[in-house]
């Protein structure tokens, strides 16, 4: 049996499964899943601009998505 974890990207808001994340980071005691380096590269720039927001509109697919 395989469950999955949905997570959504603080940056561009995307749904993505936790274990097949393109990166992850830790802030603050917490671990935030990306849906692209360039995702993961934004957050790790300015975490708290993005920490703790649900980021983007839910599965819109952006420029840095891929």
């Amino acid at each position: 049996m395989t469950t999955t974890t949905s997570v959504k990207d603080p940056v561009c808001g995307m749904d993505i499964d936790a274990a097949r994340a393109a990166g992850k980071s830790d802030h603050d005691g917490q671990t935030y899943y990306f849906c692209s380096a360039s995702c993961k590269q934004k957050f790790d720039a300015a975490p708290a601009k993005y920490a703790g927001t649900s980021g983007g509109p839910t599965n819109e697919r952006k420029s840095c998505c891929s």
